[in-house]
């Protein structure tokens, strides 16, 4: 499995902070950040800041204090503007990047999980599919390997239960379970 990112790797506009991913453009005197915690179960923004974010020389700051008193507070028509779209998208790459899965290859998960290897192949697929922008990754899961989707949600139970999936995001342990693999693969 591939490390995290590097700064110098990210789209431009993007940054680290902590586990998120953050999307930052100045609108004005608006500045807007997107945040995407790397290892939620979705790769779309789950906090939307907008502040004032006015700045530099005196001239700089009464330009931008005059625009941000134009629209008395922050403004409807900002919203508008913010390519969600764009900000998704820019995230599943980086996030299947992170995850050693840069052509969004699927991990083999097989029709029955007998190993504690099976179970992360399989937790780390939901998470490829989500980074990928399926919007039914249990469902659609559950139909390619054949099995109904309560057999599905027990296998998920249970790969919580052996630590390889905290309800949000892989472990440590099935990082490390996948990583080994991929080495041993690379190997062969």
């Amino acid at each position: 499995m591939t490390s995290r990112t590097n700064e110098s790797d990210l789209p431009p506009g993007w940054q680290r902070e902590g586990e998120s991913l953050v999307w930052t453009r100045s609108y004005g005197p608006w500045v807007v950040r997107a945040h995407c915690p790397s290892g939620a179960p979705f790769t779309g923004p789950s906090k939307l800041t907008i502040h004032l974010g006015v700045g530099g020389s005196v001239e700089e700051i009464e330009q931008g204090m005059a625009a941000a008193l134009e629209t008395d507070g922050i403004p409807a028509g900002l919203l508008r503007q913010l390519p969600f779209a764009e900000i998704k998208a820019q995230a599943r790459a980086v996030l299947a990047q992170e995850t050693g899965n840069e052509l969004g290859e699927p991990w083999p998960v097989p029709t029955r999980c007998r190993t504690v290897l099976d179970y992360a192949f399989l937790v780390a697929e939901l998470v490829r599919m989500r980074a990928t922008g399926t919007t039914a990754p249990q469902q659609e899961l559950a139909d390619r390997l054949g099995i109904g989707k309560a057999t599905m949600s027990e296998r998920i139970k249970r790969a919580t239960v052996i630590g390889l999936w905290d309800g949000k995001q892989l472990t440590g342990k099935a990082k490390e379970l996948l990583a080994e693999w991929q080495s041993e693969r690379e190997e062969q």
